[in-house]
């Protein structure tokens, strides 16, 4: 046999070799890929479920965290906050079928936290977090200024949570908003920074 030969059956061992090292690793690919994708999936529900499950544990919350970063540093509850004297705010709503009257029960928001031990006037700005991942941005001069409102009542009706198709059971109604888009049903937290 010559050298020429042997070198020709030498590149077709190496050229079989390769293509079944090929074909191998094709077998252990595609099973590879769904094995991850199942385990990421599963990873995703399980996070998707937990977070799920606490927010429908908090759908019906009556109290209301007030938060300095990931700290909590007080809370007021429903209770607590009807005991207050009420105000109603004539405000009324923009909604996509025109002008919606509204008088919502509640009262000043800075009268609430005053009745904490949590001085808020350190901070400058505030975020009202609700139990659905809806934020809205707000500041302590217009806290200040008296136009934030705490609010529990709509037409002189008690808010309800989520479930039962209500806004609360509280709610901030920001006075003088044109659209209402900074009001936030559903308030579960308000941050200060």
């Amino acid at each position: 046999m010559s050298r020429e030969t042997r070198g020709d059956d030498t590149l077709v061992n190496l050229s079989n070799k390769n293509s079944k090292r090929k074909e191998q690793l094709k077998r252990w690919i595609l099973p590879l890929v769904i094995l991850f994708l199942t385990l990421s999936s599963v990873f995703l529900i399980a996070i998707n479920k937990s977070q799920t499950e606490e927010r429908l544990g908090a759908l019906g919350q009556e109290t209301v965290k007030i938060m300095v970063g990931d700290e909590m540093v007080d809370q007021f509850n429903l209770d607590e906050v009807k005991a207050l004297p009420k105000v109603l705010i004539d405000e009324g709503l923009n909604t996509s079928n025109g002008r919606e009257e509204v008088v919502f029960g509640g009262l000043l928001l800075k009268d609430v936290l005053n009745t904490t031990n949590f001085d808020y006037h350190q901070y400058n700005t505030i975020t009202y977090k609700a139990i659905d991942g809806y934020a809205s941005p707000g500041t302590v001069a217009e806290l200040d200024a008296g136009g934030v409102y705490l609010v529990y009542e709509r037409n002189g009706i008690q808010n309800t949570d989520k479930t039962q198709g209500g806004t609360g059971p509280m709610e901030i109604v920001i006075t003088g908003e044109t659209f209402s888009l900074r009001n936030c049903k559903y308030l579960s937290e308000i941050y200060f920074e």
